[in-house]
Formats: structure tokens, sequence, C-alpha cells
């Protein structure tokens, strides 16, 4: 087994949709659609794959998202990609799409009630490897938790020294937690 590390995303409940229509902004089209449900009722189609699920508390998908060759990480990962036939160059921004990224939903992940977790987890060991060595990709996560009025994002490195990327004081996960304000 390889390791898969993901860049988890804590945020309210109610922000949940606002932080897939972003995860869509700079998801590579044509792998999908699929609907989801997020909490709430409102049904959202995504450019991801997965089955369409109507529950609101857990779902799994597969992504491709879009991300700048801005550090040597990615472009020695962008590199062995060409040269594989597995990527193109990059798209007329400085792109290149990674993936199978899966994206888990869960709500209520039990940090604290009226939250819940978005975490885009990478499918291989080099890919995990390529998380935790770009800075572009922690970019990309940073971006997209400020964006989607999230609490919290970590590099979630199973177990192995996890790290608070975002807010920038870091810290404890529980700690951060406890001071996160109350959701009804």
């Amino acid at each position: 087994m390889g390791i898969d590390y993901g860049y988890a995303l804590y945020l309210p409940t109610h922000a949940v949709g606002r932080a897939l229509r972003a995860a869509a902004a700079i998801a590579r089209p044509g792998i999908g659609p699929v609907d989801v449900t997020v909490p709430g009722g409102e049904r959202i189609t995504l450019p991801f794959r997965g089955k369409p699920t109507g529950d609101v508390d857990h779902w799994e998908l597969d992504s491709l998202l879009y991300f700048p060759v801005g550090d040597e990480a990615i472009r020695r990962w962008a590199e062995r990609e060409r040269t594989a036939g597995s990527q193109e160059h990059p798209d007329a921004l400085g792109r290149i799409w990674i993936g199978s990224i899966y994206l888990s939903f869960w709500r209520n992940h039990g940090l604290r009630p009226g939250y819940s977790q978005l975490k885009f987890t990478a499918a291989t060991t080099g890919m995990s490897r390529l998380f935790e060595q770009s800075p572009s990709i922690r970019d990309v996560f940073v971006e997209l938790a400020e964006s989607a009025g999230a609490v919290c994002l970590v590099l979630d490195r199973e177990g192995d020294g996890d790290e608070v990327c975002w807010p920038v004081a870091g810290g404890d996960l529980a700690a951060l937690a406890a001071g996160w304000p109350e959701i009804e």
C-alpha cells in the first residue's frame, strides 16, 4: 500500500456548496458530470466522476484539478507526465491538471457541531509526495479554503505529522476547532 496524503478543508456545513463550486472552477472538464445534494438540499452538478447521490452526510467523487506550474516540484511532475504521454504542455494559464484526486465529503465531521470536511486525497504515493512538496499546490488549496469560507486547511499525512496549513497561526487542530464559532 502506498501513501494517501490529502488536503482537508474544515468549513461550516452551510458553506459546502460554495466550496464545491470553487473546486469545480479549477477542475478539468470532461470526466463528469455528477449531481450531488449538499446539506440544505441544494443539488449541484459538478465536473467530477462518481455516482449521483442524494446523501447529504457523506459521499466520494473523483476529480482532475488544475494547478499552476509555479515551483520546481510541480515542474518536474509536469515534465515526467508529459514525457510519459499522460500530460500535455501547460495550458494558456500556465497550469497542468493532476488527477485522479479523490474528493470526500463528511458532514459534521466530529471536530465541532455544524462543521464538515471536504478532503482532496492524492491517488498515488507520487502524487502524495507532490502534494507535500509543491508550494503551488498548497497555495491553490489555501485559496480554495479562503474563498469557500473554511476555518482551517490541513495537510493530512495519514496521522504522520499532519500539518495545519491555514490559518497561518497553525497549531493543534483540536485546539483550533475549540475556538471556531458555534453554529446552530
